[in-house]
Formats: C-alpha cells, structure tokens, sequence
C-alpha cells in the first residue's frame, strides 16, 4: 500500500514456472550446485513439477544462464492481474482446486506441487499458468515497505538495495489471502524453501 497504478512497458513472461527438468539441464550445464533435497525432487515422475528450495541468487542464475531475467514485482504483478485489477489470476472467484494447487499442509518429497501449466482454468489474462499457487516465485525486486508511495510510476525497478527479497504468488502450501495477485511476501535472499520456486521473463 498505498494502492496506485503503474505504466508497464512490453515484456515477455514464461507460461510456466521452472521445471524440476528445466533446472536439471542448468546443474549439468554449469555444475552448480544442487538445492538441497534435489535427490528427491529429480525423479522421472517430477520433472514436470515446479523446481523448489532453490534461493534467489540460484534462480538469478538461472535466468541469465537461460538469456531471460527475474521479472520486476510490477510486471508479475501485470501478468498476473491484467488491466482489470482482478483478485486472482483467473478473476474474482474464490480458489478453488480448479484454480490453483493449494492448501496442501505437506510437501510429500516434491508431490505436492501439480506438474506446471496443468490447470487450464487458473490462467492468467494473458495465458500464464500457475500465478497463484504451486510455488511462491522470486523476482528481482528489494522490499521497501514505503515503496509504494515513493518509487517511481513507469516501470518501477523496486528499490536499490534492501534486506529482503519478494516472492509472489501463494503456493501449493497457502491460504485464499497469500493466492492474491496483489499479496507480497519477503525472505532474505538466502532463503530456501519447499514451495519456493520462480520463473524467468525477458525483455521483447
């Protein structure tokens, strides 16, 4: 808060959030180092599942090493809203399993996230999947709890430095109130967590 409205110029935003498999061909390819708990994570049955437990400098890697980027929290947010400023992704309906992998209370070694882009019905406007639910996402942005009302209203960067990252989204563990396109959440960039996971976007 406060609420307000930003200009946000053209980008490209991945349909899905990062795969177990897409993430696998990134550790080969540059012989990072695993997120804990890969073991059980990089099994045939989850490559198609959202890779998690990977913190944000893992996933800043990642998206550079792909040509993409982390996208802006203004950006998430316009691919998940819309000009509308519709409450979920899909609109104003209340979360329901069609919507949104959600309200789980275990993480299972990795069977609690859906396979990404599985529910057609929990799109955003622009035909992103997964924007609420199945893992919270990383962007680039430092918390600023005062940035709303200072920083800038066209393609606000987030601030220049900070203690704490944003995610967004909500994920296979949350409640109707963190699914919210508008929810924020931080951790310290170090911060892993099992439904914690990301995707990349790129400038047109």
């Amino acid at each position: 808060q406060p609420v307000r409205q930003v200009y946000v110029g053209a980008f490209f935003m991945d349909k899905h959030q990062v795969a177990v498999s897409q993430y696998g061909r990134f550790l080969e390819a540059t012989h990072q180092e695993r997120p804990p708990d890969w073991t059980a994570m990089n099994k045939p049955a989850y490559q198609n599942r959202p890779i998690a437990n990977v913190d944000w400098a893992e996933a800043d890697t990642y998206c550079k090493w792909a040509g993409k980027r982390l996208p802006t929290e203004a950006e998430w947010e316009k691919a998940a809203r819309g000009t509308d400023g519709r409450t979920y992704p899909w609109g104003n309906e209340i979360p329901t399993k069609f919507y949104a992998t959600s309200g789980k209370e275990i993480w299972g070694s990795h069977t609690a996230p859906s396979p990404v882009g599985t529910l057609e019905e929990g799109k955003s406007p622009y035909g992103i999947y997964d924007m609420a639910g199945n893992v919270w996402e990383w962007v680039s942005d430092w918390y600023d709890q005062d940035y709303y009302k200072t920083g800038p209203l066209q393609n606000p960067p987030g601030p220049r430095r900070g203690d704490n990252k944003v995610v967004r989204g909500g994920s296979w563990g949350s409640g109707t109130d963190d699914l919210r396109a508008a929810n924020r959440e931080v951790h310290v960039p170090s911060f892993r967590g099992f439904g914690t996971g990301f995707r990349c976007a790129k400038n047109p």
